[in-house]
């Protein structure tokens, strides 16, 4: 049986890239399997190949899960063909010459985008199980990009932002866990001023009311004369 060299690489980097064999009566199902092997993904999200010309443009759509099969209304209106289903089709139903291409895409949120192109029809060799991954060359890219900020670049009020997505803290602990770089007033000192305040307060009544006590008010000889 004709077995199909494939190289699949990441559209991105084509310094990055597997070569697979696969032999023609095997599914594209089977082949969306290798490659998600073989590049070390999950598998946990859609997937589609779809059929492509000399210049990488994107013809019949064959997916991976029958949820997808139904066309959009903007499909709809562009008239695509309806889709098929990887587990139904055959590789050997889209071979149309000796360098056949597909453009495979995986996870349609992030849209990881694969050009594959045929190398040569071989013979099938009886001991080896297809379809297998015959070489493997540059390192597969992280499937999950994260960027983590370190808790000191957050401002306070991102940090602020992230602790209130903790419901274990009360907004007390909140609080005090955000440093904005002032020093703190202990509550001894709270105290204190208060006092301060109190004492400085009850003074200046005091004097005030020396001062209406105390005071003659004088007048002078010549306005009583008045």
């Amino acid at each position: 049986m004709a077995v199909y060299r494939f190289r699949v690489y990441l559209e991105e980097n084509e310094d990055i890239y597997r070569d697979i064999d696969i032999k023609s009566s095997q599914t594209f199902e089977q082949f969306h399997t290798i490659i998600q092997e073989s590049f070390k993904f999950d598998n946990k999200h859609s997937a589609s190949f779809f059929v492509s010309d000399d210049y990488w443009r994107k013809g019949q759509e064959i997916t991976y899960k029958k949820e997808d099969l139904p066309l959009d209304s903007e499909e709809i209106r562009k008239k695509v063909e309806p889709k098929k289903l990887m587990s139904e089709v055959k590789i050997a139903k889209f071979i149309e010459q000796p360098h056949q291409r597909f453009v495979y895409v995986f996870d349609q949120n992030v849209q990881w985008s694969f050009l594959i192109e045929m190398l040569k029809i071989t013979d099938e060799n009886p001991k080896i199980i297809y379809p297998t991954c015959i070489k493997s060359i540059g390192t597969s890219p992280k499937q999950y990009k994260q960027t983590n900020m370190a808790k000191e670049e957050l401002s306070p009020d991102l940090a602020m932002a992230g602790l209130l997505d903790e419901p274990e803290l009360e907004d007390e602990e909140i609080y005090k866990t955000i440093d904005t770089g002032e020093e703190g007033v202990e509550d001894s000192d709270l105290d204190s001023l208060e006092g301060e305040e109190g004492e400085e307060n009850e003074s200046e009544d005091e004097s005030s009311e020396e001062d209406l006590d105390g005071n003659d008010f004088n007048f002078d000889d010549s306005d009583e004369d008045r």
